[in-house]
């Protein structure tokens, strides 16, 4: 007897051996026929493959609406679905298989697939669509989830939905069939391959719900994944590296802002990160006695405190070194690298090995036949990272520039190890614009910001009250375009909350990344937001 199933049966593994196989499944054939209606209670779904495929995956990405028991019966690479309870009179079902089916090889499908049919006379006419995005980036294969909306509703992700589906690899999605009424869409990846979301995965919440009406296409926006309920951070280890320096290290990325430590005894001066490892905290201190056990008072990370005893097995302490710093401090990054590309504003950055101590900087740059000596600012940008902005703006053309940082040392007092840094880089001679503009259906003022982001730079501006926008100093690249309705008024773009639930601001994104030749005009770009 088979078991009976929500989702998925035995597992198959991919078969040795052969040419490897690229060529993504598809579904051939299938019964009911599409859009069928007065379909018998006792009806089996059948859906043919254009090759084997692997049983678990795809089951696992077969959703069933209204949600309901099936028995999953594989024929070869035919999979027969059976309704034990039978299907219900008079109602409208919508078989959809995600974008996480898989054939013996681990091809995926390209796009979800739906099949709708009614065991009553007509089929609901309903239609909700829009896209998922993923750091600007289309999300393939994210789970998208709507609830109809009802009193007493249930919590949002914590219970079943009504209707599931997978964005395809272009970040689209749609749920099909759907009876007039009021609808919340929520969207996350799923990491874990649970079909459920957990703490940490990136979900998008909705910035409105929808009410959907009789036989209605309604466009439902695009939803920004994004980190929510992420679980805190567990510190893995602390070390002292020297006498008056320790590192806590996590398991993942930590933000320095807002983050706290204290120790019993011992004076924390400063704390700072550099930019390679986020994982890794660095914490000046007054100087250590030898052997001595400082213990951990006080530990906050992004403001909340952490329960980090359990992760350091109860040892609350860390031994005092009596080791002096004696490793000079290294340049380890410049922007811009080796010849590259900037705009007239650009400022140059240096990135060095530790924190640095913030002493007047004296005159850096070095005047020769092949360098020139820009006037400008210097800054600390951080603790290891120093800037410098021009002032004027770069002119256009070649640029090759040598500084000499002697007067440079740690916190240790320490010189660098090689005070000498050349860079070289192009300014371009007439910079790219981008000029559009945010539109809304209802005719709001959008009160819009407005992002253009590639690997090396990212702009905001902010949209006028006719939603028009204008980048006028951009550099040559590939640039992703965004924006969000600010209905706050912080200048940030909020994501709302799970618990409790708060819907996000309104977010949109062109599909397709723009880009910009040297000295290149885009105008006419249209940002839509749907629920301003």
């Amino acid at each position: 007897m088979l078991p009976l199933l929500f989702l998925a049966c035995a597992k198959v593994g991919a078969p040795a051996g052969g040419p490897v196989d690229k060529t993504p499944p598809a579904i051939t054939a299938h019964l009911p026929a599409a859009d069928a209606v007065s379909v018998p209670l006792g009806t089996q779904v059948e859906l043919a493959f254009s090759e084997g495929m692997d049983h678990t995956r795809t089951e696992t990405a077969l959703f069933i609406s209204p949600t309901s028991p099936v028995e999953c019966i594989w024929r070869g690479s035919r999979l027969h679905l059976s309704f034990p309870q039978g299907l219900k009179p008079d109602q409208t079902y919508v078989i959809t298989l995600g974008t996480g089916a898989r054939d013996l090889r681990g091809n995926a499908l390209t796009q979800s697939f739906t099949l709708a049919f009614a065991t009553g006379t007509q089929l609901n006419q309903g239609r909700i669509e829009g896209r998922v995005f993923s750091r600007h980036q289309p999300a393939g294969s994210a789970y998208v989830w709507a609830y109809g909306l009802k009193p007493g509703d249930r919590d949002l992700l914590a219970d079943p939905p009504d209707y599931r589906t997978q964005t395809g690899s272009d970040g689209r999605y749609s749920f099909s069939r759907l009876p007039a009424g009021a609808y919340r869409i929520a969207a996350f990846a799923d990491a874990d391959a649970d079909q459920s979301w957990d703490a940490g995965e990136a979900l998008a919440l909705p910035a409105a719900d929808l009410a959907l009406e009789e036989g209605a296409a309604l466009p439902a926006g695009e939803l920004d994944l994004f980190p929510q309920g992420n679980p805190p951070p567990r510190l893995q280890r602390v070390q002292a590296l020297d006498q008056q320096r320790l590192l806590l290290l996590f398991d993942r990325e930590v933000a320095l802002a807002r983050t706290a430590v204290e120790l019993s005894g011992l004076a924390v001066e400063l704390l700072y990160q550099l930019p390679g490892d986020r994982r890794k905290l660095y914490a000046r201190t007054a100087p250590q006695t030898a052997g001595k056990a400082y213990t951990i008072s006080r530990l906050e990370v992004e403001g909340q405190p952490l329960k980090w005893r359990e992760s350091l097995k109860g040892d609350a302490s860390v031994r005092g070194s009596s080791r002096p710093d004696q490793t000079p401090p290294s340049l380890v990054s410049t922007y811009p690298t080796a010849a590259g590309t900037l705009v007239s504003q650009d400022s140059l950055v240096l990135v060095f090995s530790e924190a640095m101590a913030p002493t007047e900087l004296g005159e850096i740059w070095i005047a020769s036949d092949s360098t020139q000596t820009p006037a400008g600012r210097w800054l600390w940008q951080a603790a290891a990272a120093l800037t410098f902005a021009p002032q004027p703006p770069w002119a256009p053309g070649d640029h090759r520039l040598q500084g000499r940082t002697t007067a440079l040392r740690d916190l240790a007092g320490l010189p660098l190890r090689d005070s000498l840094f050349t860079l070289s880089f192009t300014v371009s001679a007439s910079t790219c614009r981008l000029a559009g503009q945010v539109l809304s259906p209802t005719g709001t003022p959008v009160r819009a910001w407005v992002g253009a982001r590639n690997a090396e730079r990212s702009e905001q501006v902010q949209a006028d009250a006719g939603g028009h926008f204008l980048f006028a100093d951009l550099g040559p690249g590939t640039y992703r375009v965004f924006a969000f309705f600010d209905r706050n008024l912080n200048q940030e773009q909020d994501r709302g909350t799970l618990e409790p639930f708060l819907p996000s601001e309104p977010y949109t994104c062109l599909p397709e990344a723009v880009t910009l030749a040297p000295s290149a005009v885009r105008e006419g770009l249209e940002l839509h937001l749907v629920a301003p």
